[in-house]
């Protein structure tokens, strides 16, 4: 099933929309598929475009001072931030985007709670990997944080998950620090709420970039073409979750 949630959002996707076109015109001969595909991905790749959706997406979380949390029951820390390198004589792991391991590291040593929860992150196609959860104990060890203030949830392979295995670790209408990815957090938060969790969000990894347009902001760039796949991507996640959850 984890095969089916993770390869719909493509079709629904600016390359899986243009994928479509294309066949489209291949099969009907007709031009106007062409265009539409060409339009598609114009459109989708445009830095503007981009960055708007993203805005949208992140609101209304902004970076907040650690200063102005209340002390928790628990730091919560979600998977989705390593990758494998290397082969099979020699591989390493290596971070996507750290800042949701750093936005924890920096909660726990302020002591706003005394216990730090790593999710397992693990799919189907990484089960030869070690969890992800266990790579940032043994690194958040390594940097001084104390062994006996993190704990590790079981295997967990999407969001839903990560809320019900959290509960097993702490109780269910304890206070939590979110922290995840400022995009993700609006999905986040409502499936920890409805654990029964009282949420105080800690959003990280911005991705909406607070800056100047200029030219480029006109031509077509890559990093646009994936804002705008998670805008899609995290709207299906949010709607699909809202009627099941």
């Amino acid at each position: 099933m984890i095969y089916f949630y993770k390869i719909l959002p493509f079709f629904l996707s600016p390359l899986g929309i243009v994928l479509i076109f294309l066949i489209a015109s291949f099969f009907f001969k007709k031009r106007f598929f062409l265009f539409l595909a060409f339009m598609v991905l114009i459109v989708s790749s445009n830095p503007i475009v981009g960055n708007y959706l993203m805005q949208k997406l992140e609101y209304p979380y902004k970076p907040i001072p650690i200063n102005t949390l209340k002390n928790s029951d628990a730091i919560i820390v979600l998977s989705g931030m390593l990758h494998q390198v290397g082969d099979k004589n020699y591989n390493i792991y290596e971070f996507s985007d750290p800042d949701r391991f750093l936005g924890g590291l920096d909660l726990i040593k302020e002591n706003k709670s005394d216990k730090i929860i790593f999710t397992a992150g693990q799919m189907p196609w990484t089960d030869n990997w070690e969890p992800e959860g266990l790579i940032l104990k043994n690194k958040a060890i390594s940097l001084g944080v104390p062994k006996e203030k993190i704990l590790v949830t079981e295997n967990v392979k999407n969001t839903y998950e990560e809320s019900i295995a959290v509960t097993k670790l702490i109780s269910n209408n304890s206070s939590i620090i979110l922290v995840t990815s400022a995009f993700h957090m609006h999905r986040s938060k409502y499936l920890f709420e409805n654990q029964g969790f009282r949420v105080a969000p800690f959003p990280v990894d911005f991705k909406y970039g607070n800056f100047k347009s200029s030219i480029l902001d006109y031509f077509p760039h890559h990093e646009a073409l994936k804002k705008t796949s998670i805008f899609i991507r995290e709207t299906i996640g949010r709607i699909y979750y809202k009627l099941l959850y």
